[in-house]
């Protein structure tokens, strides 16, 4: 007997077609996904009872409203838009609560179905070092499958377990580096979600970059100022030479420092930049934005609205590179945002409201994100499912 490969998969196909609106090709579907699963097979021939409905409807009634879920469904793309389903009014009350009682219960009647073995969610697990670079010749290389040594503009570029690294060779070991700032030849660092990497650049300074992040910087550092482009967060650990400050570029400002190490958390997608410094000093500037000076303990926060220094908690910005997250009081929404990157998962929410749920903890980096979840479910605020890579989360039934 052929189990449940996905059970919103197979609601989304059911509700179609207990709501008349699907085609004769899902109705085919459906017919062999029965005809494969005979767990799933009883339960649409549930659905079909009234009785069964009516019953099923008022369990679950405190569980997830109909307004509500159909709101979640639609962000998964599993349902139509409202206006297209009020056609599905005719067949009846019943059949419109098997919907929900289908699309909320399916996983629920599995649990308490299967063997103690597939009781179990699955386990989700963290990122891994990987990363694919660009070369100034636009060659692409995917750093963790491929063996890099190679040299680019006369210097010498490796990785090995996970750390890439620029090394100047004889050849440029003497060049003067106190010439005007010029286009020199860059490379390109990308770290996909669910991954992550350490580049020790030409000049010594070692860049740990985070899930979901780009780092654009030269093969080797001429003139001035040594200059990198961050998209996402990073922590800098930056070789001190006081005649070439190091400028990191980010879309809402630059982090100018001498010697330092800090944290810079700027997501392009994110309105606020985040940089925490750790030791040394650091100034962040921006346009229209007075600049801001940072001692260790420090956080700059910049957006288009403005800024603001503040003195925080080191752990709870830099502990990732360290391997441990670190919560204090931050919302269940901000949380979620940190591991959809980290663990490459997609996490949809019952009610918005949900997202505001405030959390204060650590989770080790490198264990599964089950733990996590699981202390959530203990407060009896909420409990989760786990689809393939998507994370599901309910308001917790009351009893």
């Amino acid at each position: 007997m052929k189990k449940f490969e996905n059970v919103y998969q197979d609601a989304a196909l059911m509700r179609r077609v207990l709501l008349g609106e699907a085609d004769e090709a899902e109705q085919q579907e459906l017919e062999k996904r029965l005809e494969e699963c005979s767990d799933l097979r009883k339960i649409y021939e549930q659905l079909q009872n009234s009785e069964t409905l009516k019953a099923a409807f008022k369990e679950r009634q405190n569980y997830s409203s109909k307004k509500a879920y159909q709101s979640f469904l639609q962000k998964i793309g599993q349902v139509e838009p409202e206006r297209q389903r009020r056609r599905s009014l005719r067949i009846g009350w019943y059949i419109a609560a098997a919907v929900v009682i289908f699309a909320v219960g399916l996983s629920f009647y599995m649990l308490n179905s299967s063997s103690p073995k597939e009781e179990s969610r699955p386990l989700i697990q963290p990122g891994t070092q990987q990363a694919q670079l660009t070369l100034p010749d636009g060659s692409v290389i995917d750093v963790d499958k491929k063996e890099v040594n190679v040299v680019v503009d006369g210097i010498q570029v490796k990785y090995k377990e996970g750390v890439l690294s620029y090394q100047s060779t004889v050849t440029t070991q003497h060049e003067e580096k106190n010439v005007e700032e010029q286009s020199a030849k860059s490379n390109e660092l990308v770290i996909p979600r669910g991954g992550e990497n350490t580049v020790i650049l030409a000049d010594g300074t070692t860049v740990h970059l985070n899930a979901g992040s780009k780092l654009t910087y030269p093969v080797r550092f001429v003139g001035k100022r040594r200059l990198v482009a961050l998209e996402g967060e990073a922590y800098f650990d930056v070789a001190e030479d006081e005649n070439h400050p190091f400028v990191v570029q980010t879309h809402l400002g630059d982090v100018i420092v001498l010697g330092t190490a800090f944290n810079v958390n700027a997501y392009i997608n994110a309105s606020v930049c985040y940089t925490t410094l750790v030791r040394g000093k650091v100034q962040f500037s921006a346009p229209n934005v007075e600049a801001i000076t940072l001692l260790p303990g420090e956080q700059a926060v910049v957006s288009a609205n403005g800024s603001e220094k503040r003195t925080v908690d080191l752990e709870e910005y830099v502990g990732w590179v360290e391997g441990l997250y670190v919560f204090n009081n931050r919302s269940l929404g901000e949380i979620m945002e940190t591991f959809e990157r980290w663990y490459d998962i997609q996490v949809y929410y019952e009610t918005e409201d949900l997202r505001n749920i405030t959390y204060s903890g650590s989770l080790k980096r490198y264990g599964t994100i089950n733990s996590f979840l699981e202390a959530l479910e203990l407060t009896g605020d909420l409990t989760y499912k786990i689809s393939g890579r998507n994370i599901l989360i309910y308001g917790k039934m009351e009893d």
